[in-house]
């Protein structure tokens, strides 16, 4: 299974659209999206899930205004939350924005996962704490001290591919 992860759109639609494009492109059998994606965005991820027979989860992030998620039904496709869980290939994934450095530690302390993938920095980032690998796709849309980025992660093999999304 080969997740294709991004982060930080902030409803900028073109740059999202490139970077779900390459994401398909090499290979992505699941999307995750680590927060502030924006409404606009959630339903380009929507639809394209649908058109490509895909799920994705979807972290709430500090810029994404939803009241209370349980009560937001997320677009068809989409599971959203403020931290979804996942497992695939007997791996356990966790989806966080970052914003909540408190929320990070604690689940970076619990060890019970293989994998947090986050967002928030518009920074890639590749960092092992215990049996955790933290993973951060930079942004696709307003990256920080680089160019726009993607993830594509091989779970059963581990491998993380940083991907550029061209312009």
């Amino acid at each position: 299974m080969r997740l294709g992860i991004l982060s930080d759109t902030h409803n900028h639609l073109p740059e999202t659209r490139r970077a779900l494009d390459l994401l398909l492109r090499r290979g992505a059998g699941h999307l995750i999206h680590c927060g502030d994606a924006g409404e606009e965005v959630m339903d380009l991820l929507s639809a394209t899930c649908l058109e490509h027979g895909l799920r994705a989860h979807v972290a709430i992030g500090n810029c994404d205004h939803i009241p209370d998620p349980r009560l937001a039904p997320a677009p068809a496709g989409i599971e959203r939350a403020t931290a979804p869980e996942l497992e695939f290939d007997g791996r356990r994934c966790l989806v966080l924005h970052g914003h909540d450095a408190r929320r990070l530690h604690q689940a970076v302390a619990s060890g019970r996962f293989d994998f947090i993938l986050t967002g928030h920095t518009h920074r890639p980032q590749d960092e092992q704490a215990g049996p955790t690998r933290i993973l951060n796709p930079g942004s696709c849309a307003r990256p920080r001290l680089g160019p726009p980025t993607v993830l594509l992660l091989d779970l059963p093999a581990g491998n993380a591919l940083w991907l550029p999304v061209p312009g």
